[in-house]
């Protein structure tokens, strides 16, 4: 879907960005974004107040609440397809390539 938006908008994907990390990908303030992004898919009570507050200073508190809505809902997503043994379809195989990623063969689909 990602890549149908882009292509109809006529703009450029660089999918190898979403795995690089926040060097140089163009998005300003990445650095912020990924940090408070992985404090909440990985749990980490550690470094998630941090991350929040450096979010919040940079963004503001509802800007902040919406960044870790759309990681939690996401998060969410890839644990419910989990939990029920969802398949990465073999179409994806050509962007999981592109951005330099094996879908593993226990999530693999045998169909498109």
């Amino acid at each position: 879907m990602l890549r149908a938006s882009v292509n109809h908008h006529g703009s450029d994907i660089q999918p190898d960005r979403i795995v690089g990390g926040a060097e140089e990908c163009g998005v300003e303030h990445a650095k912020e974004i990924f940090a408070l992004t992985d404090a909440v898919v990985l749990r980490d009570t550690a470094e998630y107040p941090d991350a929040r507050i450096r979010a919040e200073l940079r963004f503001g508190r509802d800007a902040t609440d919406r960044l870790v809505m759309v990681a939690a809902n996401f998060q969410q997503m890839n644990r419910m397809m989990d939990a029920i043994g969802g398949r990465v379809p073999t179409s994806v195989e050509p962007l999981a390539s592109e951005m330099g990623l094996t879908i593993p063969d226990h999530l693999a689909s045998t169909t498109a």
